[in-house]
């Protein structure tokens, strides 16, 4: 321990956010095994509670060592065994705490807000984030949204993963835990630090998306709908009053507006074949009635008299969206794709282009989603939480 040289930063941009009453709890390093961490606090005061008990009191000058031990966790400082536990946690004291913390397997820290609780997965290390809702949607947005983008959208993606947070609190209950920290929830890297992110959180803070019964809307969003939005049953077969498909002529031209995948002609018939094998024919011999339909609204493909969902085709072969028209040029089949995602929601890129034009966020929202409402979450009762 004495010999090795540990690099940690402290952040010069601090969320100045009221005190809230709404905690999360986030599985970090949730899809990699972490069996040793290293934890120093960067900003605040930390209380050290072992087994429910205060053994330590910490702040920016103290590393501590996390070690996994079979159903129990070893506490090190300078190299020195403080003892083993159930569980460690370090609790936040000040007005504003922040953690630095790095798998020793990993050469990057990370910063996080608030609280941190250490236990045992018997054969790694079980890593929560306990952090106020708002810290954690900042954090969330520069993961899922970047850190450069217009601020009025910035407003929008806070919006959405504030509603996809509070209405998905149970996600992980069996775990011991309400979210993860990958893609299953909401991509969290720990500490936003784009001021314009900041800004954005602060300026819609609370607020967030229900129905026309008051209840948090599943606010479903993708990069690019290639021109037309889905609703929610041509992809989930959930239909949902809110998803529905919107004509949308402001993500075309946008960077994920394009895609082609090319193969051989045998390679694509060989794969159609296999699927075919499965399905029976339209015998009500619809052909004209499926050609009619524009590229960017069908939910299937019609080919020899069977029918065929595009959302296994795009699974299958790993596709950027059910949006493409096929073209055979010689030995080879052409897929011709616009969009990118599974087009449900709002289509981050003509969210993007909105803002831009000037339109704000209520605006793009209301125009993604269907008859929905922005209220403050601190109204909603305990119920509303889906």
């Amino acid at each position: 321990m004495k010999n090795r040289v540990y690099l940690f930063f402290v952040s010069l941009i601090c969320l100045p956010f009221v005190s809230s009453s709404t905690n999360i709890s986030v599985h970090i390093y949730s899809t990699q095994p972490v069996s040793t961490v290293l934890v120093a606090p960067a900003l605040g005061r930390y209380d050290i509670i072992a087994d429910g008990k205060k053994i330590d009191t910490c702040n920016p000058q103290n590393i501590y060592e996390i070690v996994v031990e079979r159903d129990s966790v070893i506490l090190k400082s300078l190299g020195k065994q403080i003892g083993i536990f159930a569980s460690v946690r370090f609790h936040g004291t000040a007005a504003r705490n922040e953690l630095n913390i790095r798998p020793l397997n990993t050469t990057k820290t990370r910063l996080y807000d608030d609280d941190l609780i250490a236990s045992s997965n018997i054969t790694d290390l079980k890593l929560l984030s306990i952090c106020d809702l708002e810290h954690y949607i900042a954090g969330v947005i520069e993961c899922e949204a970047g850190r450069r983008k217009p601020p009025e959208y910035f407003k929008v993606q806070a919006i959405i993963c504030r509603t996809f947070a509070l209405s998905n609190l149970a996600k992980h209950i069996s775990e011991g835990c309400e979210l993860c920290d990958g893609v299953h929830c909401q991509v969290y890297q720990g500490t936003a630090t784009t001021p314009a992110v900041l800004e954005a959180v602060i300026a819609t803070k609370g607020i967030v998306l229900v129905d026309d019964n008051n209840l948090l809307i599943d606010a479903a969003f993708h990069s690019n709908c290639g021109g037309c939005t889905l609703n929610s049953e041509d992809v989930w077969n959930a239909p949902l009053s809110y998803l529905k498909a919107t004509p949308d002529t402001f993500c075309l031209h946008q960077p994920s507006s394009v895609w082609e995948k090319q193969m051989s002609v045998k390679t694509w018939r060989d794969y159609i074949g296999k699927k075919e094998k499965n399905l029976q024919k339209d015998t009500l011999r619809r052909e004209a009635y499926w050609d009619s339909i524009p590229a960017n609204k069908r939910i299937f493909l019609f080919d020899n008299g069977y029918i065929i969902p595009l959302k296994e085709i795009r699974l299958d072969l790993n596709l950027h969206s059910t949006c493409f028209s096929v073209e055979y040029d010689s030995n080879t089949v052409i897929l011709h794709g616009r969009g990118y995602g599974h087009r449900v929601g709002l289509c981050q890129e003509g969210a993007i282009h909105m803002s831009q034009l000037g339109y704000n966020y209520r605006q793009i929202l209301n125009y993604y989603y269907t008859n929905v409402q922005l209220i403050d979450n601190s109204i909603l009762p305990s119920s509303g939480f889906n």
